[in-house]
């Protein structure tokens, strides 16, 4: 039988002050001139890492509480709220726009509940659900995180209700430091300690979701507000936005695509309250009435909205698409998602959607592959199908989205990542060596009736991707390439793919994840300066140290030498004003009975080095070093936005 997972806080109601709804202007509302005691922050959540070896990490986080140096702790985020963090990784959530008291905060606790946790890690190209367990080998249930903001870029809020003077706090769980996985054991055995960072600046340019119900908008304004609701919330507000439409902005809204204001309009005629939206949003910085302090608005790239992101007659699922016979999809790693019944239901068995004629078919994010149609969905695309939920005898997941009842059957298209080495390349297209779909491995996939004809079905081997009109990275045939798009419809390969980005190696984000053994080592690197560090491969506690870059692994140990990690440079945004700060991070992760330390954030590189140097010396030993960026193989060099060293 299959367990719920309940929002347990489905009929509690966050009260959240926040932005004003009409009429905001590029630098906020307005001004208010009167001291309202309270200021906002915008609290963004993301995986700072990518999901490694993890294909669910569903957990709830209970309370988020600021500590202030003049109002003590302050409940920021008083609604538990249930997130799956690997759906994180290439994305921020907007959490909430909670108003506060306005007070320097200087610490931010975060609690996390893993009684109901749903952790899976992939074992041969399928998900398997793992045993959870805390440091000291029990269950866990709920445990604390606290970290310090940077001393000198503490969360500072300013008197006004208007988002004239709100501020971004970026909140960011690493994973991998969060996390040690034996796959030694069966199941495989999952201990848990978090670790996560803080932020007053992002430490990464990721798109930023903001999700909730309409509440209204303006044409003439080219904006439109909405109750924030992260996550998978059905029933609590935390919050509000408005934001701003773009004129390349693409809204999919009841299977049609609109593009600018086209689209602002007919959101603008739909039904305020029960219209769903989610915004996939850029975050542009703006100047305030303070003298050093900056807020910002949100620009959506694309929207869904309507009954195309969601409804209460439907049920909704999100997977990959490994094989297809006739109408039935072979759905794998896919999380079940009832709103009426805020339920969230991790799948480790693989699932079926069954589609049809009826079926309405849309893609997240793009205008020119229209029409769509039942035909459009094929081996290998990423999808959130809605529909009726039924589950068979075998304890598989069924999702009729046939659309042949009165609830309406849909299917989202979304951009599926595609990681391989180049064969060859020409003008408008290229040919990959195939390692990983979605990070599945190739091998998962059954390409049966993609082809024109069963000998024109795509193989892994020599996977045919239609470029267009992009500008291809310079690449050598057998370099890595990382390919962004949809698969082409079933039954109409070659070309297998439709890309709408390539990335070589070296503009791929990546991981370097390095572990130390027994209970570490105070001496884990073999430079360590203000402009970079290198870890010490000879150290006896060395344990292993592996890149992370799409679905390639790399052994540092196989590399000429150890890699040398610099820090990235904060980037302004044109106005000059903050947009981009990399966040370096050292401590002992969640507050357990033996660990009462807090970790500690920096956005300046040498603040943290000299904090590691402290920290060293007395000596405290690391057990894990996650760094975040870009690798670059011709000068061995790990471009690092995000640095986290757990103790």
């Amino acid at each position: 039988m299959h367990s719920s997972f309940k929002n347990r806080a489905r009929n509690r109601l966050a009260a959240l002050l926040c932005a004003c709804t009409l009429g905001l202007l590029a630098a906020g509302c307005h001004n208010n001139n009167r001291d309202s005691g309270f200021g906002v922050a915008w609290t963004t959540l993301t995986t700072a890492d990518d999901a490694g070896p993890f294909t669910s990490y569903v957990v709830a986080i209970d309370s988020v509480v600021l500590v202030g140096k003049l109002d003590g702790a302050v409940s920021a985020l008083p609604v538990p709220e249930t997130v799956d963090l690997t759906k994180l990784t290439n994305l921020s959530e907007l959490w909430s726009t909670a108003s506060l008291p306005v007070d320097t905060f200087t610490q931010a606790i975060i609690t996390m509940d893993y009684t109901n946790a749903q952790i899976s890690v992939m074992v041969n190209g399928a998900p398997v659900k793992a045993k959870i367990v805390d440091p000291s080998g029990a269950v866990p249930t709920t445990v604390a995180v606290t970290v310090n903001f940077d001393t000198s870029n503490q969360l500072t809020l300013l008197p006004t209700f208007a988002t004239s003077n709100a501020l971004r706090l970026a909140f960011g769980i690493d994973l991998s430091a969060s996390n040690k996985v034996d796959f030694t054991t069966s199941p495989p055995t999952v201990t848990v300690k978090p670790f996560m960072s803080v932020s007053t600046t992002a430490s990464d340019k990721k798109l930023i979701r903001v999700r909730g119900p309409l509440i209204n908008s303006s044409v003439n304004a080219g904006t439109y507000t909405v109750v924030v609701r992260p996550f998978f919330d059905e029933v609590n507000s935390l919050g509000t936005m408005t934001l701003f439409n773009d004129a390349n902005t693409i809204y999919t809204l009841g299977g049609v695509t609109y593009v600018g204001n086209s689209g602002l309009t007919q959101l603008s005629q739909t039904s305020a309250g029960s219209t769903i939206t989610a915004a996939f949003t850029t975050f542009e910085p703006t100047p305030t009435p303070a003298a050093g302090v900056s807020a910002g608005i949100f620009h959506p790239v694309y929207v869904v909205a309507g009954g195309t992101l969601e409804d209460f007659f439907t049920d909704g699922l999100e997977g990959d698409v490994i094989a297809r016979s006739g109408n039935v999809l072979t759905v794998r790693g896919a999380t079940l998602f009832a709103n009426l019944q805020q339920v969230v239901q991790y799948e480790n068995l693989d699932s079926q959607v069954t589609i049809g004629p009826a079926t309405h078919v849309t893609a997240d994010g793009i205008a020119t592959l229209g029409p769509l149609n039942f035909n459009s969905i094929s081996v290998g695309q990423h999808i959130t199908a809605r529909g009726l939920y039924s589950l068979s005898a075998a304890g598989v997941t069924m999702l009729d989205s046939t659309g042949s009842s009165a609830d309406t059957g849909s299917v989202r298209l979304q951009s599926t990542e595609v990681f391989g080495s180049l064969i060859s390349s020409g003008t408008g297209s290229l040919a990959l060596n195939v390692q990983a779909i979605e990070n599945w491995p190739a091998s998962v996939y059954n390409f049966a009736g993609n082809g024109v004809s069963a000998a024109q079905d795509p193989t892994a081997a020599n996977y045919l991707v239609n470029t267009g009109a992009l500008t291809l990275p310079t690449a050598a045939a057998g370099d890595p390439l990382s390919v962004d798009g949809f698969t082409s419809p079933f039954g109409t390969a070659p070309p297998d793919f439709i890309a709408e980005a390539v990335n070589a190696e070296s503009t791929v984000p990546a991981s370097l994840v390095v572990a130390w053994t027994g209970t570490g080592t105070a001496a884990p690197f073999a430079t360590l300066t203000s402009t970079g560090l290198t870890i010490d491969l000879a150290n006896a506690a060395f344990g292993s140290g592996l890149l992370r870059i799409g679905a390639e692994n790399i052994d540092i140990k196989t590399l000429s030498a150890t890699p040398t990690v610099v820090p990235a440079v904060a980037q302004p945004a044109s106005n000059g004003l903050p947009l981009f700060s990399p966040v370096f991070s050292v401590g002992p992760g969640a507050i357990t009975a033996s660990t009462t330390a807090a970790i500690q954030s920096f956005n300046g590189f040498a603040a943290f080095v000299t904090q590691l140097t402290t920290t060293f010396a007395t000596p405290t030993p690391a057990t894990q070093l996650v760094a975040r960026g870009f690798y670059t193989r011709s000068s061995n060099t790990f471009t690092a936005s995000s640095i986290d060293v757990v103790l």
